[in-house]
């Protein structure tokens, strides 16, 4: 499994949480446009935002850079944030979720 992640730094949980639907709504999107093997958002109290990306294949990946890879730049234009990022390669995930556990 491949995957993309994305560490975006604004000043504030204010301005985090004013660019959290804009991330959402946009990767989301993505979901079922670009075959998304996962997606995780999360946000900290000190105005973090990591996004996970995970791909099934090298295919997939493609397509989301072609497709979505600008999201980034695009939210620069709008917020004030660092960001670093790094591709990569999925060696351990674990999830708890079973769903006889949610009936």
């Amino acid at each position: 499994m491949l995957s993309k992640t994305y560490h975006l730094r604004f000043p504030d949980l204010d301005a985090a949480q004013i660019a959290a639907p804009f991330m959402t709504d946009t990767l989301g999107a993505a979901i079922p446009e670009c075959k998304l093997s996962g997606l995780t958002i999360l946000i900290g109290k000190e105005g973090d935002i990591s996004v996970n990306i995970f791909f099934s294949g090298l295919n997939e990946m493609k397509m989301f850079e072609k497709k979505y890879g600008d999201f980034v730049d695009t939210m620069k234009r709008t917020f004030l944030f660092k960001s670093t990022g790094f591709d990569g390669v999925c060696i351990f995930n674990f999830d708890g979720t079973d769903d006889e556990d949610a009936a």
